[in-house]
């Protein structure tokens, strides 16, 4: 009976898993204190206690001097990427700003001219016509009566290519060439050219039907240039005296 109750004690604490003792968490050491001076009799064959202390020092030492290179360049660093990134999303912002009214201002512009270009709204496009001439001619009001007659005609002329395109370039193609010829004269006339004198010249732009906004403008553009050409003032002759003539 005995040897039966050994023998279940032994095999049921075979099935009994062995827990191992824990391992102890490493601790930094202590700091480590300088060994005392020795004779060299003393001194360990094996060892070697002063250069151990000398290299704990110095890595001690660089391990401060970095942890203090980090604080002090922790604070600007992050006050400049976070200058940096307002700076970012601001840009962004005012990106899809700038964006978002361009194409506004592209739907709009797009939604006039078809507005302007419809047969059933012919008293607006007249209107509109006459809006030009008169935007032409208040921007002339510095200037004199030549002035005044160009900048209202590029008005009317851009507004009625915009309203009238096809009506527009008829009469431009029919008059174009008897209207340069007649304000050629008029441009040699106010600048006081003679006849027989070197004749000055008004650049004509060249004018095509504008299919969005952005060839509006350069239309507008380039009528502007032309205009500013007609009304400023030649460039003045270099008088050149004749030289002597050597015998």
């Amino acid at each position: 009976m005995l040897r039966k109750v050994v023998l279940g004690s032994v095999g049921l604490a075979t099935f009994i898993p062995a827990v191992g003792a824990a391992t102890p968490i490493k601790e930094d050491p202590p700091n480590v204190s300088k060994p005392p001076l020795m004779k060299p009799s003393e001194l360990p064959i094996y060892e070697a206690p002063h250069a151990e202390y000398a290299e704990k020092v110095k890595a001690k030492s660089d391990k401060n001097e970095l942890g203090y290179v980090k604080s002090a360049l922790l604070t600007p660093v992050r006050m400049v990427r976070e200058q940096v990134q307002i700076v970012v999303e601001h840009t962004d912002r005012v990106k899809h700003s700038v964006q978002d009214q361009y194409h506004d201002l592209q739907d709009k512009t797009g939604w006039i001219f078809k507005f302007l270009r419809e047969e059933e709204n012919k008293e607006v496009r007249y209107g509109a016509v006459a809006m030009g001439g008169l935007t032409g001619f208040i921007f002339g009001l510095r200037g004199g009566i030549i002035r005044r007659v160009l900048y209202a005609t590029a008005g009317t002329t851009a507004m009625g290519w915009v309203c009238f395109p096809d009506e527009t370039k008829d009469i431009l193609k029919n008059n174009s060439g008897l209207a340069k010829q007649y304000i050629n004269i008029a441009y040699n006339f106010l600048y006081g050219v003679k006849p027989g004198d070197p004749q000055l010249e008004v650049n004509f732009p060249e004018l095509s039907f504008p299919k969005d906004f952005s060839e509006f403008v350069d239309m507008s553009v380039s009528l502007a240039s032309s205009v500013k050409q007609a009304i400023m003032p030649p460039p003045a002759k270099e008088e050149t005296k004749p030289e002597d003539k050597k015998e």
